[in-house]
């Protein structure tokens, strides 16, 4: 999950690219430093979900369905 996070700036709506969390916060704070040099950093943070494996919740209903058709299935 060393991509799941992007900064917003909170004066232009400029977004830093998606990377790690010092990533974007350092890309935001030169982004401040360059175009809002005398404003005090802010926006917001994105984070990115379900981008990185796991399945989630398709594998899981997938997993019990099997599971159902398999104590069937013996049960016969």
């Amino acid at each position: 999950m060393a991509d799941s996070y992007r900064y917003r700036c909170g004066e232009c709506g400029h977004r830093t690219s998606w990377g790690s969390e010092s990533e974007g916060q350092r890309a935001i704070e030169k982004h401040y430093r360059h175009d809002h040099p005398a404003v005090v950093p802010g926006g917001m943070v994105e984070f990115r979900t379900g981008s990185s494996g796991g399945g989630g919740r398709g594998c899981l209903l997938a997993l019990g369905i099997l599971v159902v058709i398999l104590i069937i299935a013996s049960q016969h």
